[in-house]
């Protein structure tokens, strides 16, 4: 993954600017709109997982995201964008207090990554510099799940006899749920804008025996290339 974003970000750059107009008649038409946008992301995201619709005490899990975006303008506001990341959830606790018993755990990481595809309406109000708001569904789907913890003494335990001690199954495969917040873009040349948005992931589906849902916010920047010719202006852009 990390050697195709190196890749598309070599290769877009030469692919947007070989589609410039190449006289001044062209530079001069009406202004219109790219349809299409492509793009790579990247950023954080801070973990606050649900147990039975409370949130899991503990500390949050701070993890990474990356990936790409593809979007679709149907006109200067509104479009649909969705991005295509590797996001880490999960959570982390100092001391588990084990059941039934006067021990604990220590250090205990839960690891969730996923493939992870929000799409959402992608509603900007300005020119160059926009103001967005998003709105729309997830989907994720799980790449990695592993939990790890450590005794008093420092002894390191697997993921088998974590769980073992702790009583916490496997999670599912797929999670879905809502997403939205706010973000910007700048468009500081006409087929290249830089983008951030602040979204809130919110998990509808419980994934875990114990009543476990996803939630996380994710603050995720961005470089989008438009693509394609431009579309002359009519009565909606």
């Amino acid at each position: 993954m990390r050697k195709l974003l190196t890749i598309l970000t070599l290769t877009i750059p030469i692919l947007v600017f070989s589609q410039e107009p190449n006289n001044k008649d062209e530079k001069k038409e009406k202004k219109g709109i790219y349809r299409w946008d492509i793009g790579i992301n990247g950023g954080v995201n801070i973990n606050n997982p649900i147990v039975d619709d409370s949130p899991i005490s503990g500390e949050s899990f701070q993890g990474n995201l990356y990936g790409l975006t593809l979007i679709y303008h149907f006109n200067r506001i509104f479009a649909l964008k969705a991005d295509f990341d590797i996001e880490n959830r999960g959570w982390q606790m100092d001391e588990f207090q084990l059941p039934d018993t006067s021990t604990s755990l220590e250090d205990v990481t839960q690891v969730l990554n996923y493939f992870d595809i929000p799409a959402f309406m992608h509603i900007g109000f300005g020119n160059k510099f926009k103001i967005d708001l998003n709105v729309g569904p997830y989907v994720g789907f799980k790449v990695k799940d592993e939990i790890v913890s450590y005794e008093p003494d420092g002894t390191q335990l697997n993921d088998s006899d974590t769980r073992g001690r702790i009583g916490i199954s496997k999670f599912d495969n797929i999670d879905f749920g809502v997403v939205y917040g706010i973000g910007f873009d700048y468009q500081f040349h006409e087929r290249i804008s830089i983008g951030f948005d602040a979204l809130f992931e919110r998990g509808m589906r419980v994934i875990n025996e114990g009543g476990y849902k996803n939630s996380s916010i994710d603050f995720d920047f961005g470089i989008n290339f438009r693509l394609g010719k431009k579309k002359k202006k009519n009565k909606n852009d």
